[in-house]
C-alpha cells in the first residue's frame, strides 16, 4: 500500500511541479502548485521510508496492513484535497474564507493526526516486540519514528496558531525562506525528516557481530540521535522566542 502511494505521489510531484511552469496563477504570492508539488515530493519520501521501515518492524502482518492502509489512505486524502483547492485557485491551509474551506482545512487536520498516530502506535507495538535486525539499526528505526512524531505534532501546532510564524521579519533560511527566529516550519522539517536520517545512522552503524560491537553501534545511533534532537530542541526554541520577548 505505501510503496504504491509513494509512486502515486512521486508521479503527482512531477506534474505538480510542470504546473508551476505552465500555469502563471498564484496562491498568497506564490506559484499555485508549489504547494501541492512539495507536500506530493514530501509525502512520497515518507511512504517510501515508512514501507521500507515497516518491513523490519516485529508486528503481526495483519496489523501492519491496517496501518498502511489508514497511512497510505489518509496521505491519498490530503494530497486530494491539497490538489484541489490549488485548483480551485485558494490556499488549503489556514483559510476559513468559506465554510467549505474551513470544512477542507478540518478535514486535513483530523487527518494527519489519525496518520500520526497510527505510526506513533505501530512504534509502540514494534518495541514490545523482538527485532530481527541489528539493534543499532531497530534503535535508529525506534528513534527516528519517535522524533517524526514530535515533528508532526509541530504542523499541529501551526494549525492551532492559524500561522507558521510568530514574527513577520528577521532572518530566514536561505533559499525556502522560512523564518528562522518566530517560525516553526524550519522544526518542522527538521522533526519530520528523523525518520529518514536515524534509522539510516542505525543502519550504517550496523556492522558488528559481537557483544561490543553491539553496543558500539548503539552508542552511536545514541549520539547521532541526541545531536538531532539538539537541533530539533534548538530550533523550537528560536521558534517560540518572540514569545518571551
Amino acid at each position: 500500500m505505501l510503496s504504491g502511494v509513494a509512486a502515486v505521489n512521486a508521479v503527482l510531484f512531477v506534474a505538480f511541479s510542470a504546473g508551476i511552469v505552465l500555469d502563471p496563477a498564484t496562491i498568497n504570492g506564490e506559484p499555485a502548485w508549489l504547494k501541492p508539488a512539495k507536500f506530493a515530493g514530501s509525502i512520497a519520501l515518507v511512504s517510501a521510508t515508512l514501507s521500507w521501515l515497516g518491513m523490519h518492524l516485529p508486528v503481526q502482518p495483519r496489523f501492519r496492513r491496517r496501518v498502511s492502509l489508514i497511512v497510505g489512505g489518509g496521505f491519498l486524502m490530503e494530497i486530494a484535497l491539497i490538489g484541489g483547492q490549488a485548483a480551485r485557485g485558494v490556499g488549503s491551509h489556514f483559510n476559513r474564507a468559506t465554510p467549505l474551506d474551513a470544512a477542507i482545512g478540518a478535514v486535513m487536520g483530523v487527518t494527519i493526526v489519525i496518520v500520526t498516530g497510527s505510526i506513533l502506535l505501530l512504534a509502540i507495538r514494534a518495541r514490545r516486540g523482538e527485532f530481527a535486525v541489528h539493534p543499532a539499526f531497530a534503535t535508529g528505526i525506534l528513534l527516528g519514528i519517535g522524533v517524526f512524531v514530535v515533528g508532526a505534532v509541530e504542523g499541529g501546532i501551526m494549525i492551532a496558531i492559524q500561522s507558521r510564524t510568530l514574527a513577520t521579519t528577521g532572518l530566514t533560511v536561505p533559499g525556502v525562506g522560512w523564518r528562522v527566529i518566530g517560525g516553526f516550519r524550519f522544526t518542522h522539517f527538521v522533526g519530520l525528516h528523523a525518520l529518514q536520517v536515524l534509522p539510516l545512522a542505525g543502519y550504517l552503524a550496523a556492522g558488528g557481530r559481537d557483544g561490543e560491537a553491539v553496543a558500539q553501534a548503539r552508542r552511536i545511533v545514541l549520539a547521532v540521535a541526541s545531536g538531532y534532537v539538539l537541533i530539533l530542541a534548538a530550533t523550537l526554541a528560536l521558534g517560540v522566542m518572540p514569545l518571551f520577548t
